[in-house]
């Protein structure tokens, strides 16, 4: 059985910007909470249904639509956290 963490706040935020630009980056409209859209790249992972940070194997899920029932593979700090959404926004953008 895998154990699930509970998300803080800020986190969630994070990961909603992400999906959020991922979204325009992809010319959708607006991001639609039950349809995240799917990106990859060497650095993460985001689809529908979950998230994944490459680096570390960070899991963040959710059932339906974003932010519903969401939890991580991992109990991460805020600043673990901050860190890692940080990388995956400059991955994004391709910046060093």
């Amino acid at each position: 059985m895998n154990t699930q963490y509970e998300i803080f706040r800020d986190p969630f935020r994070m990961l909603i910007l992400l999906a959020t630009l991922v979204s325009e980056k992809q010319n959708e409209p607006a991001l639609q909470f039950d349809k995240v859209p799917f990106f990859e790249n060497d650095t993460f992972l985001i689809q529908h249904d979950k998230f994944v940070y490459k680096k570390n194997l960070t899991e963040i899920t959710w059932f339906q639509f974003l932010g519903r029932d969401i939890a991580c593979s991992k109990d991460l700090s805020r600043e673990e956290y901050n860190k890692m959404f940080v990388d995956c926004l400059a991955s994004l953008y391709h910046i060093a």
